[in-house]
């Protein structure tokens, strides 16, 4: 599976605030796991519909 165009879209606006400190996409499940300086989203995962969400909050 390929990242999709709205998870390359908040990639691009991550890594333009210069919030963006890790990435990896995992091909088996679509997801873009990601660490940010940001206090509210440290440790997250961009689904491939483009949401965010807390690691702690993934099903």
């Amino acid at each position: 599976m390929e990242p999709t165009e709205l998870q390359y879209l908040v990639i691009n606006a991550l890594q333009t605030l210069d919030l963006l400190e890790y990435e990896f996409y995992d091909r088996d499940s679509g997801d873009w796991y990601i660490a940010t300086s940001s206090t509210i989203l440290p440790i997250s995962v961009i689904l491939p519909n483009g949401e965010i969400v807390p690691t702690n909050w993934k099903m």
